[in-house]
């Protein structure tokens, strides 16, 4: 039986190596059953919340199918059908009716007060600051195509999101060796990037940064890109296209990667900006392979969270998860979730 020992999914980084490299083949078997029709259905009876403040293709389809075909359900709520309520009460209000709850919101302190005050797993299905769901799929897309994941080189050419983040705390965690160019101005947060190298320190990876994007790809196994002005950003659009001039994957750039080396994209990409037509359609683009592959590490994860769950409930009362001392109440930052 899968399962992790984190309560919660806020960052990727409260998964040990080895849950995340079981987590990894565990979703390579899930897909594997599900292409030969052989797959279980563990989460009957078991209902999984979706809140959305930002819009979503992706995520909304791959959890739903997950859960679906897992055994379980979805329930979905929108932040344009919804009341502004502060997090910590939507979390005790969810927690009383389903089993675990993703979370796509544009800030990060949204999720972790969330997590502060729920019984069950809060999943960030995007932040601000992290994407962890996207990068464990991406680091199977890797392990298939490769067959391992340490040692390999993976360079990140771009904007230093929340993509570069989550590459950032996790890739290295398990024996990656991660390079980067980005803009000067657009660099990733210095905080992440020092506990970055922390981890990577313990764990055989390495994270090193570059100048120009040429430098930070050669010989690399995997060239990573995302969209030059993520949402939210708008506003800086014209700003952020003259500072990512040269940062374009193209075949130029590509020609100092290894041989058949892979092209990654976490999507949607805006073809002719920070990908070249010919990167995105290439042989050794694996762009919708990443796509897929949410599926399949999300059905792990939701799987390995509940089986946890499952477990802490033989030990703990479930009321007891729900308690709160006024002293712990936080009284700082009052976000509400829409």
């Amino acid at each position: 039986m899968f399962k992790v020992s984190a309560k919660h999914l806020l960052t990727g980084d409260e998964l040990s190596r080895s849950e995340l490299e079981g987590l990894i083949d565990y979703a390579i078997e899930l897909k594997a059953s599900r292409d030969n029709g052989t797959a279980d259905r563990p989460l009957v009876g078991k209902h999984l919340a979706m809140l959305f403040e930002k819009p979503s293709l992706r995520t909304r389809m791959s959890f739903s199918i997950a859960m679906q075909e897992l055994g379980g359900t979805t329930v979905e709520s929108l932040s344009s059908t919804s009341k502004k309520e502060e997090p910590e009460d939507v979390a005790r209000v969810l927690s009383g009716y389903v089993h675990a709850v993703m979370v796509r919101t544009h800030e990060q302190s949204v999720l972790e007060r969330m997590a502060s005050k729920s019984s069950i797993p809060v999943i960030n299905g995007l932040s601000e600051l992290h994407h962890p769901c996207q990068i464990m799929a991406d680091l199977m897309t890797l392990k298939q195509t490769f067959g391992k994941l340490a040692g390999l080189k993976v360079a990140y050419i771009g904007d230093g999101n929340n993509i570069l983040h989550s590459l950032l705390l996790m890739a290295p965690y398990i024996g990656v060796h991660l390079t980067y160019a980005c803009p000067e101005g657009y660099e990733p947060s210095g905080f992440i990037v020092k506990k970055a190298k922390a981890r990577a320190r313990s764990s055989g990876g390495s994270i090193q940064a570059f100048d120009k994007p040429m430098d930070a790809v050669a010989g690399a196994n995997a060239i990573y890109t995302d969209v030059w002005t993520s949402m939210g950003f708008e506003s800086q659009e014209s700003d952020r296209e003259r500072a990512f001039e040269g940062y374009q994957v193209n075949e130029t750039l590509y020609a100092a990667a290894a041989p058949n080396a892979v092209v990654m994209h976490c999507l949607p990409m805006i073809r002719g900006k920070e990908i070249s037509d010919a990167m995105a359609d290439h042989e050794n683009s694996v762009l919708f392979r990443q796509s897929e592959n949410r599926l399949h590490v999300q059905k792990a994860l939701i799987v390995g969270l509940l089986n946890r769950l499952a477990l802490a409930s033989t030990h703990t009362n479930h009321s007891a998860g729900l308690g709160v001392s006024a002293k712990s109440a936080s009284t700082g930052g009052r976000a509400q979730l829409a």
